[in-house]
């Protein structure tokens, strides 16, 4: 008889997969660092998201976009039943839930409200999240406007660092 192997573990959608733009990828990225931050307690990685939304959005913009996605963070963790798993915020693979939390901005983006409470609430695992759709709603512009941004057509390079 021979030994059986280990079952194959699903694969972890890509970053590249699962977010349209540039926008989507920083949205992402500033979630993955103010969850890190409220994990640790280290304000460093809040600094992070900060600093990399600044960079590449510059001082008064990069600060909206990283309010925002904060806002979307902190209603996650006031809704959520139980815990909601992420990865380190430069990994280039998303966890389901990551991929429910980019699913749920993309349909904010694109002004499908209702679609958002009733998404917000499945993320939330609870039968309403108005918390987390407003964040959502709320930040949905600013998203938007970080795209036009960091299109590679407004010559700004496409590449997070």
């Amino acid at each position: 008889m021979q030994p059986s192997s280990p079952p194959a573990r699903p694969s972890l959608r890509r970053v590249s997969e699962a977010c349209r733009d540039e926008a989507e990828i920083l949205a992402l990225s500033v979630a993955r660092f103010v969850a890190a931050g409220y994990m640790t307690g280290d304000v460093a990685c809040w600094d992070a998201a900060f600093n990399g939304a600044e960079e590449l959005l510059g001082s008064h913009e990069g600060g909206r976009f990283v309010a925002g996605m904060v806002g979307i963070v902190r209603a996650l963790r006031a809704e959520r039943e139980g815990d909601w798993s992420f990865m380190p915020a430069s990994c280039c693979r998303l966890t389901g839930h990551e991929c429910a939390l980019v699913a749920l901005i993309g349909r904010g983006r694109r002004g499908a409200w209702d679609e958002v409470a009733h998404q917000a609430a499945a993320l939330a695992g609870r039968e309403k999240a108005p918390r987390l759709a407003a964040a959502v709603c709320a930040a949905a512009e600013t998203i938007d406007a970080a795209a036009l941004r960091l299109s590679p057509a407004c010559g700004k390079p496409g590449v997070l660092h």
